[in-house]
């Protein structure tokens, strides 16, 4: 009787697989430029990450896309900062979701650049200081169950009322938060950061199964059978990070499937592949 269940569900999977999935058109992201080279968190070799600064050193170096992360302040507001707590790159303390964006504003985002202050800035902000051509990778940084200020569903009205859905991908390394959005906005980006962890982690590959995104961001250590067989299949486009070699940007370059190359140095990622631009 096992035996028939197990087989029946296996069946079930190949068949949702085949027919009901249906990844977005995702080429209007490609329309004006035909790979993307995102500065990741900015350009955080040359400037503080994820700030104002680093994401300008960016597109000034010749980036066309963004790749950040977002939390939200205990007060409702989207910040862009990478980790769950404060300390490794500010002078506060804590989760910073557990601050007001005021408490946050009076904080230096650049503890690790010797002189330097620099503020951490609202998603908003970051939005208003760049090109309107500007592509974004929003990074969502929920590793729960449950999201509890269901960060996903006003990241949602977020883009509606920037009216820039054509050019954001809201990606996670958690399914349940791609699945939230596709239920809240189908017509979003969605891109499932693929990566290697135990069999028992939200973060592995396996959630693709429940995420069904658009797109894949794989580490450039995973960029494994698996990602590239469902890339393949249902011919989702690869972006991969973190590729800082310039020996791996102009392999990945080569591989068709394979859309945009994420970067801590903007700099040597144009020199080397910034060819593919035109």
């Amino acid at each position: 009787m096992i035996i028939y269940l197990l087989s029946a569900l296996v069946l079930a999977i190949v068949l949702y697989h085949s027919f009901i999935w249906k990844p977005l058109d995702t080429s209007i992201l490609y329309k004006h430029q035909p790979y993307l080279l995102f500065g990741h968190r900015g350009s955080p070799l040359h400037e503080p990450e994820n700030t104002i600064a680093s994401f300008q050193r960016a597109i000034t170096d010749g980036c066309n896309a963004i790749e950040l992360d977002v939390h939200r302040s205990r007060d409702g507001h989207f910040v862009v900062f990478h980790d769950d707590t404060l300390e490794r790159t500010s002078n506060g303390t804590g989760r910073v979701a557990e601050h007001t964006l005021t408490e946050l504003k009076a904080l230096n985002a650049a503890t690790e650049w010797e002189g330097r202050q620099e503020q951490i800035p609202t998603l908003q902000e970051v939005v208003d200081a760049l090109p309107d051509t500007t592509i974004f990778n929003f990074e969502i940084k929920n590793f729960s169950f449950f999201s509890v200020q269901h960060t996903e569903l006003e990241l949602v009205r977020f883009i509606r009322e920037n009216k820039m859905r054509d050019r954001v991908i809201l990606s996670s390394f958690n399914p349940l938060s791609i699945w939230r959005v596709k239920i809240s906005d189908p017509r979003i980006f969605t891109a499932l950061l693929w990566f290697n962890p135990s069999i028992l982690s939200l973060r592995h590959p396996l959630g693709v199964h429940l995420a069904h995104p658009d797109l894949f961001h794989p580490c450039e250590e995973n960029m494994n059978w698996g990602v590239k067989f469902w890339s393949r299949v249902k011919n989702i486009p690869m972006h991969v990070w973190v590729v800082n070699d310039e020996e791996k940007m102009k392999t990945f370059a080569v591989d068709p499937m394979i859309k945009g190359i994420m970067t801590d140095n903007a700099k040597l990622l144009v020199e080397t592949i910034g060819h593919k631009l035109h």
